[in-house]
């Protein structure tokens, strides 16, 4: 096959219209995408405003403690440090926080904390502790906070997940009213 010395010209003329084309609906494309995405952050509606926090939780000094944790199952508390091992710890974490005093009574209390041992929601499947912060006066229940507990196979690590989520559950309280 022999090829003319015009052929070549012609299909560089033929290829060159198109590709001036392409890139002129390449623009225009994106620009139309550009105005798209301008339009869709302007329709998004704006975060709602951050609600208050119940003013028993912002003025409290003074908890009291429920040993309600569900511990006394032999099968956890052999992980925990016995019956009150949950109890324990948390009232420990709470009082050494330093921003709530625990006392003996709800009478004595600005609020009731009840921490309960469960499977939540949370992370479904894994087990959890819930901290439910109540009103003494009315028994309303005003807030809660979970904290998952880290999956272990060892008792030793179980032990450790166990005191680290309760620790984080007290830091999620004192967390609640930071400076306070």
């Amino acid at each position: 096959m022999h090829f003319s010395a015009a052929q070549p010209t012609s299909l560089k003329t033929t290829f060159a219209k198109p590709r001036i084309v392409n890139l002129s609906m390449a623009g225009v494309f994106l620009i139309i995408l550009l105005i798209a995405d301008l339009n869709l952050k302007a329709q998004q509606p704006a975060d709602p405003p951050v609600a208050p926090l119940p003013a028993q939780i912002l003025s409290a000094r003074k908890v009291f403690i429920g040993n309600t944790f569900g511990d006394r199952d032999v099968r956890i508390a052999k992980y925990v440090g016995g019956p009150d091992g949950i109890y324990n710890q948390f009232y420990a974490d709470v009082k050494n926080g330093g921003r709530f005093e625990p006392v003996g009574t709800p009478a004595d209390a600005d609020l009731v904390l009840d921490v309960t041992l469960g499977v939540f929601p949370l992370n479904a499947g894994y087990a959890a502790f819930r901290l439910s912060i109540l009103d003494p006066k009315s028994n309303v229940l005003l807030w809660t906070i979970a904290e998952p507990i880290d999956p272990a196979f060892l008792a030793k690590t179980w032990r450790r997940n166990l005191t680290q989520a309760l620790g984080r559950l007290a830091d999620d309280l004192k967390a609640l009213t930071p400076g306070k």
